[in-house]
């Protein structure tokens, strides 16, 4: 029994050597299959693509306009040319670094298999095949160790016969050839890679940015940590610096903002669904009214009334109050002309009318809920019903999700509350919310006062906080103000409920039945008022929290801030270290802002335990789940189990048919969150460099399980103690197992190529999201606009791995098993289209991480060339001649020597470029400042057409003509070095022309101290934006034609400047000042977004809601019900605003 426990618990150890000897009928079968299933997949993308724009191609028009691509042809087949044909330059414009490299990653992998199947595959094919063992060896030959070879197998590494053994010559010769090609491969790459991000790093767009020269410097002494300090400290450095952001620990206040989001969305729920119960009463009664006078709708009065749905936007249409809005602190604005205006510019205050822009828009399709309409109505003949199906399914996949467009699409007027006071704003200024804090120089945001937090800090938050709930709250019982609106269509026990955390902890989660309940509106009401009070009051002083051991500084050149994060700064080793440079404000991990040195080095040594024993580990859940799939054999394993020998066979049937399936699949998307957890807990201070370390967890975690535990028979386990006991039997085992499971792969590359792939380009999961979850989760305005403009995105930590273990796999058969080079090429020729594709009309990309994960994944591509080493050297002392005696020494010896020379190979070649793959060098600063200077006429040109334009030509390629020329110009001035060495003996320079070069440079025109480089008059210079380039930066006018193309994206992002270089550079320096203050004081008051109904209900619960305190914002601008109680909006939240869409 012990030993067929044993055996069960092996799980899937060895099982590729289940495939030894495949049948080539076999691997036919397989292979029809697989096509048969990627053209299903492929024919379903064809037909639906045009109609499914939302899923297919969102890129195209629900996105601001700098990320948006040009719309396919509609043609069955031209859309594959834009695919092939868009340029690298737009591609990393739309899409970043990631994905361009992502997708050069697998070109790179075609450029490494493509050429290695036309030279391996003409000579080891035949060499295997011709004159091999074949499946009678065994009977012509008295060798004991004979064995026959059958099927695929005969064209591998294993069909060569004794008494050929210096056939092998062949195969090592094949294999250094490999190894010197795909080294070659990955210099050239890495030197492609390094010029193309130092061209994307110094570009004048990315330039402007905030991340591009603001340095994160963790693990400060308490001595440091001042403003006066840090200034002090790197003012060293060209320019100076600009701007220095202290860290405090706000997690008190960052759960206070993540309690009072979750209770708006709560009481924007619930207002909601009270809304929708009081219509469909509503309609009810007038349904019953009409029956009663015996007036029923004609069918072509119901399809007028169908037609005019998306228009009919209940209590807004054919009016000039389109909602009204209360408890707005901020007046949000949706553009950064009316967010950087003071407030006697024009901008207009609550209750007054703004000039509308009148644009005539055809109107859509309304909400997802119109599943099939018309499907239970087919009464008529055959042929009408079939079209009226179609016309109904057209419909549902041109639905827009609950969004509509009215014909007068301008920006709709307040409604001022006649119940109600107009608001007034509480904290902060008006443009600005609360809690901004200027962040410049001569701001001193961040005190170098002693700590408040640690001495009374904290308490006197604490203390303000009875009067702020007695401010928040005007009037506790709100029916003084006469009877609700509502109570004349519902009874109270209609209102929506909730469960209160028990013994009155909010971190505890709510419990069905336990607790106490109230009701959900007047609860969440009160809640959002105090925390709105206590947030705001809390964001205006600062200083109460603690400091953090933690800053960010931002310098006025981008090379003063690498040059800082790569000089030693502190003379007591890691501290002010490690220091991080290209962060995203939007991308920092609070949470992770204050570790201390030897802390991070604790994390990471317990999480890399901890992802090991998983690894290990990953075997038994696993087993587990086989294990129910066979029911009957886990009764007789103990008689405690007899019972489920007993159960029903329908019920044994589906447990076993189902369950096993859907705790693998819960299991394995557990597996991400689990190692993005672990990532987190290990100290990383940003996202993307989670997703950094998760890349090489998640690569270990798939080479291992995936490769070698279905490559190895006995066991992972049993490997790691016969490895542990003797290393050197590591060539022998690799040799004795991998070769049996080589066609496994092929069948698993296959099914990578032709089934992932198509599910890929299907995008299964988005059509089950739109079609099935929208319609049951999504029930408010915010949830269907969320849902609408959330496009999908890529977790690359996760996502780059599974195609690197790809091609470890087939670098290490590429020798052993050729035939596997075809299958290489097939899956990674199918996923550079697929997903270029989708990267160019479909995913989008919110962090970028410069594209550092692709250097990663060549050097975990090392892997494989490793393992194929390895595994040669033991294949090589394995092969026996017909006197059983080593008949391959010599080619083993050189394969040990290849392997020490590849691991020499990587370590010099990441000496080399590490230091070039996250910092830009000082060579590159005259010509980055050139550039500037080159983008800014070309901004001049792009506002005024009559100064003409020229073609420009692409970064990286000045960045390779330059090197050229560079080097040209070494060589002349070598000979020119030579013919005049003696004449230039007897010269004498002075020691100022030493100094001063021929032309200036960037370091002429920087000077160490601030007030020297506030003088300075760069034309992107943000400080001196008045100088040169006040006048050259707009926001961009409208492409009416590309906004044309689809209404939605002209109503959501109608001139919205999504790039920084789109704003003036006074508006860039007001954003970049509170680019890194931490996101708690950032956070903005929610609205609460309802819809308008005909009732006045929505109107009603505003100005209630206004009656019980000043201090929540609701609104029911831009939303409102259909004729059949679905919540439509037309424009996007209030609470939206153009920054929320700026990469700083």
């Amino acid at each position: 029994m012990s030993t067929n426990l044993n055996d069960a618990l092996s799980g899937s150890a060895g099982k590729g050597q289940s495939s030894q000897g495949q049948s080539v009928n076999a691997f036919l079968a397989s292979l029809a299959a697989g096509i048969s299933v990627f053209g299903v997949e492929a024919l379903l993308f064809l037909l639906i693509k045009n109609k499914l724009v939302r899923i297919y191609q969102p890129r195209t028009y629900l996105v601001p306009g700098k990320e948006r691509t040009a719309p396919p042809p509609k043609s069955r087949w031209k859309w594959v040319a834009p695919v092939f044909h868009t340029s690298n330059a737009e591609f990393i414009q739309k899409c970043g670094l990631d994905a361009y490299f992502f997708l050069r990653f697998l070109r790179m992998l075609l450029k490494i298999f493509i050429p290695l199947a036309f030279i391996i595959l003409p000579i080891l094919l035949p060499l295997n095949a011709v004159g091999g063992r074949g499946s009678d060896f065994v009977s012509k030959t008295t060798a004991t160790s004979s064995s026959n070879v059958t099927g695929l197998d005969t064209l591998a590494w294993g069909n060569v016969r004794p008494d050929r053994t210096n056939r092998y010559w062949a195969h090592l010769v094949l294999a250094v050839f490999v190894v010197v090609y795909v080294c070659f491969t990955f210099y050239d790459e890495l030197r492609g890679y390094v010029r193309l991000r130092q061209a994307y790093l110094t570009s004048p767009q990315h330039r402007l940015r905030a991340s591009a020269t603001t340095v994160l410097v963790t693990a400060i002494p308490r001595k440091w940590l001042s403003l006066k300090a840090l200034d002090g400290l790197y003012d060293v450095f060209p320019g100076g610096i600009r701007n220095i952001w202290i860290n405090r620990d706000y997690s008190a206040l960052s759960d206070k903002v993540d309690r009072r989001d979750k209770l708006a969305r709560a009481l924007e729920s619930a207002e909601t669904d009270l809304i929708k119960k009081a219509d469909a009463v509503r309609r009810k009664r007038e349904q019953g009214e009409s029956k009663k006078e015996g007036t029923r709708l004609s069918k072509s009065e119901k399809a007028r009334l169908d037609a005019t749905a998306a228009d009919d936007v209940e209590g807004g249409k054919g009016t000039e109050e389109l909602g009204s809005s209360a408890g707005n602190p901020h007046q949000v604005r949706h553009h950064t002309a009316e967010i950087f205006s003071p407030p006697d510019s024009g901008t207009t205050e609550p209750g007054t009318t703004e000039p509308e822009r009148r644009r005539p828009v055809p109107i859509l399709g309304a909400a997802t809920q119109n599943v099939g309409r018309g499907l239970e109505r087919v009464t008529g003949s055959v042929v009408v019903g079939l079209k009226k199906v179609g016309r109904d399914v057209d419909e549902r996949l041109t639905s827009d999700g609950g969004f509509v467009l009215a014909e007068d699409e301008g920006d709709p007027p307040q409604k001022p509350l006649p119940a109600t006071p107009t608001a007034r704003p509480t904290v902060g200024g008006a443009s600005d919310g609360p809690g901004f804090q200027p962040a410049g120089r001569n701001a001193r945001h961040v005190p170098d006062a002693p700590n408040k937090g640690e001495r009374g800090g904290q308490s006197s938050v604490d203390s303000r906080r009875d009067c702020v709930v007695e401010t928040a709250i005007l009037d506790e019982d709100e029916d003084k103000s006469g009877k609700p609106a509502w109570e004349l269509y519902l009874k109270p026990s209609d209102r929506d409920t909730m469960r209160l955390p028990l013994f009155g902890l909010s971190w505890l989660p709510s419990i069905p039945l336990l607790g106490k309940k109230v009701d959900t509106i007047k609860y969440c009401r009160r809640e959002v008022a105090r925390l709105n009070a206590e947030i705001e009051r809390d964001q205006q002083d600062p200083e109460g929290y603690p400091l953090m051991n933690s800053a960010f500084v931002q310098f006025n050149h981008q090379v003063a801030a690498h040059m800082a994060c790569q000089a030693v700064s502190h003379h007591v080793p890691k501290h002010m270290a490690p220091r991080l440079v290209e962060i995203s404000p939007d991308d920092v991990v609070w949470d992770n802002m204050s570790i201390r040195w030897w802390e991070r080095y604790l994390r990471a040594a317990l999480v890399t335990v901890v992802v090991g024993a998983l690894i290990v580990g990953w075997a038994f859940p696993v087993t587990f789940t086989g294990l129910l799939s066979q029911l009957s054999y886990l009764s007789g394993l103990a008689p405690w189990l007899n019972w489920i020998g007993r159960l029903p066979t329908w019920l044994t049937s589906l447990v076993q048919g189902i369950l096993p399936q859907l705790l693998l699949g819960i299991l394995m998307a557990l597996l991400p969150i689990i190692l993005r957890f672990l990532a987190k807990q290990q100290g990383v201070q940003t996202g993307m460099g989670i997703e950094l370390l998760v890349q090489q967890y998640y690569f270990a975690f798939s080479f291992i399980q995936i490769f070698l535990v279905v490559s190895i028979s006995s066991g992972i386990t049993s490997v790691i103690t016969e490895l542990t006991n003797d290393v050197t039997s590591a060539p022998s085992l690799l040799a004795q197992n991998l070769p049996k499971a080589s066609n496994y792969f092929f069948s698993y590359m296959l099914l990578q190529a032709l089934s992932v792939s198509a599910g890929a380009l299907v995008q299964i999961t988005s059509l089950i999201t739109w079609f099935v979850l929208a319609p049951l989760l999504d029930s408010t305005a915010r949830q269907k606009w969320k849902r609408q403009t959330s496009l999908p995105q890529v977790t690359w930590g996760t996502f780059f791995p599974v195609y690197t273990n790809l091609a470890a796999i087939g670098l290490i058969y590429s020798v052993i098993s050729p035939l596997i080079l075809i299958f290489n090429i097939l899956t990674f020729g199918l996923f550079w289209f697929v997903y270029r594709y989708n990267t160019l009309y479909v995913t989008r990309f919110r962090f970028d991480t410069g594209g550092l994960l692709f250097p990663t994944a060549i050097n975990q591509l090392f892997t494989g060339l490793y393992f194929m080493e390895i595994c040669l050297i033991g294949l090589f002392f394995l092969v026996r001649n017909e006197a059983g005696q080593v008949a391959c020494t010599g080619q083993a010896i050189i394969m040990i020597v290849v392997f020490f020379a590849t691991a020499l190979f990587q370590y010099l070649l990441n000496d080399a470029f590490s230091p070039l793959f996250r910092y830009l060098p000082i060579t590159l600063e005259d010509d980055a400042v050139e550039r500037d200077e080159a983008f800014a006429l070309q901004q001049r040109r792009r506002h005024n057409p009559e100064e003409g334009e020229e073609d420009g030509v692409g970064i990286e390629d000045q960045l390779e003509e330059q090197e050229q020329h560079e080097r040209d110009e070494e060589h002349t001035a070598e000979q020119i070095e030579l013919q005049n060495i003696e004449a230039r003996k007897q010269q004498k320079r002075s020691p100022q022309q030493l100094l001063n070069p021929i032309r200036g440079s960037w370091a002429t025109r920087s000077r160490n101290k601030r007030q020297s480089a506030e003088s300075e008059k760069h034309p992107l210079r943000p400080q001196n934006a008045r100088t040169t380039a006040q006048e050259q930066v707009r926001p961009r006018q409208n492409d009416l034609e590309a906004q044309r193309s689809h209404p939605i994206g002209d109503a959501l992002f109608n001139g919205i400047n999504d790039e920084i270089e789109d704003l003036t550079p006074d508006e860039r320096d007001k954003l970049i000042q509170r680019a890194f203050l931490h996101e708690a004081l950032r956070a903005k008051r929610p609205v609460v977004w309802i819809p308008r109904d005909k009732m006045g209900i929505s109107d009603d619960e505003i100005a209630r809601t206004q009656l019980v305190s000043k201090h929540v914002w609701i609104s029911n601008e831009y939303t409102g019900l259909d004729h059949k109680g679905r919540v439509v909006y037309r424009r996007s939240p209030p609470d939206f605003s153009e920054i929320d869409v700026i990469d700083l």
